[in-house]
């Protein structure tokens, strides 16, 4: 008998301290324990749960029974226990008598309820019938520290049910995790100088130029995307400034400075769906196409361009505070993206962090006191139904990640154009499908900047 090597890579990876229990394998956890001769009040349990297509591993003491119904007040979601194939898909190594509570070394999110922190030690089940593994608490709380902390999720047979916290408590508590400035990456000093020289009306071109040319990579892209064939301007473009008097213009400019060097704060992974090199491969085409839609609606309800480039550049922000907060998570979302790209991105977000990358991104947003408008853009980018007095840019954004998803740019789950919302928008498919061929036109243009960005 040996531990499933995805068990013994996860435990060697903690850090702690721990030791084998060898008993005989039998047909049902309570028959392991009992063969072991470990007390059920001195084990902890894991139990995989199912919610349409999300897993979730609840984890207890064994002396315990799981309260289903508590624990779906608590999700506000319809878990029921998972069945023996959904168990073998999920823990392909482990055998379904013996499921090991770590849950996250197979990218399935826990919640550990807190009759467990009584212990002073403990054992669990190690994949591999009649092997059990102990641990002192602190070491087993390692290997838990990304699981959520549940209050009453079990209870002794026929004890009634307990109240318990909402999910909406832990919500909170990540969210209070996006507001605290010992962890946000503080406004980029570019973008503060830029938000001063927008709040006054008699700055200048060479003001902000000369902002911009604190950071020449910066200074290289503006250059560079007012030469692009979206411009189509004949002559020659050599500094940041001739960029905003001749062909850009300065409020275009103050967006697009200020999207980009608050996209340089984060440093996360370049590699995989998520990482640095497809986030701004995505973010500048999108940008650039909410652009060329704003341009393409009737004059007369035609939105400011460079605020729709600006929330085309940072609706997926969330993806980069996600990296910046929670390392671990976002590795495992990324590499479970890249081997399983036909899995609902939100559905993995919620198992990963119990937030979407668009809830982040609002709250960094409104964290850093942006526009509405930005704000909704990146909030509400994914429901063609959202309306409101700011919701144009959010619209524009959902119009362009499905225009952009036809050739492989983004996860948008759908390539289809809302008739309702086109029209809300004034703007007709083929105008935006020629909007989609005009910035496809400047395809290297938007990856030399991308390789700038990710760089």
């Amino acid at each position: 008998m040996n531990l499933p090597e995805t068990v013994k890579r996860y435990l060697a990876n903690s850090g702690g301290r721990f030791k084998v229990r060898r008993g005989e394998p039998m047909a049902s956890f309570e028959g392991c324990l009992e063969a072991a001769g470990i007390s059920p009040a001195l084990c902890a349990r894991g139990e995989l749960l199912k919610s349409g297509r999300a897993y979730l591993m609840a984890v207890y003491r064994a002396d315990s029974e799981l309260d289903l119904e508590a624990l779906n007040r608590l999700f506000k979601r319809d878990f029921v226990r998972a069945d023996e194939a959904d168990v073998r898909a999920a823990f392909s190594n482990c055998a379904a008598q013996a499921l090991p509570p770590i849950s996250e070394a197979y990218g399935i999110k826990a919640i550990v309820d807190k009759s467990l922190d009584g212990l002073d030690s403990l054992y669990f089940a190690s994949g591999e019938p009649g092997l059990f593994i102990h641990a002192d608490k602190a070491d087993f709380d390692k290997l838990m520290q990304d699981a959520w902390q549940g209050k009453g999720i079990c209870r002794e047979a026929g004890a009634p049910t307990e109240n318990v916290e909402s999910l909406e408590d832990m919500r909170e508590h990540i969210r209070a995790k996006v507001r605290d400035v010992q962890e946000l990456p503080a406004m980029p000093g570019i973008a503060t100088e830029i938000i001063r020289i927008r709040n006054n009306p008699y700055a200048h071109a060479s003001e902000l130029a000369a902002v911009i040319e604190q950071d020449p990579s910066l200074s290289a892209q503006l250059i560079r995307y007012a030469t692009s064939p979206l411009y189509a301007y004949q002559g020659k473009v050599e500094s940041v400034e001739q960029a905003i008097v001749r062909v850009l213009g300065m409020d275009f400019v103050q967006d697009i400075a200020f999207g980009l060097s608050l996209g340089r704060s984060f440093r996360n992974p370049k590699e995989g769906p998520l990482g640095l090199n497809a986030f701004w491969h995505h973010a500048l085409h999108s940008a650039t196409l909410v652009q060329s839609l704003c341009n393409a609606i009737e004059f007369s309800r035609r939105p400011p361009a460079s605020m729709g480039y600006l929330a085309g550049l940072l609706h997926n922000f969330g993806f980069l505070l996600l990296g910046h907060l929670f390392p671990s998570q976002f590795e495992r979302l990324n590499r479970t993206l890249e081997e399983r790209p036909e899995l609902s991105l939100a559905e993995l977000e919620l198992k990963a962090v119990g937030v979407t990358h668009g809830e982040l991104g609002r709250w960094l947003m409104e964290a850093w006191e942006m526009p509405r408008e930005i704000i909704e853009a990146v909030g509400m980018h994914h429901d063609p139904e959202h309306h409101s007095d700011y919701s144009i840019y959010a619209n524009l954004v959902l119009i362009a990640n499905r225009l952009l998803s036809r050739h492989g740019i983004g996860e948008a789950e759908s390539s289809e154009l809302p008739a309702e919302l086109l029209e809300r928008l004034g703007l007709s498919e083929a105008a935006a499908e020629r909007a989609l061929e005009q910035v496809l036109s400047d395809a290297e243009g938007l990856e030399f900047m991308a390789r700038k960005m990710a760089a």
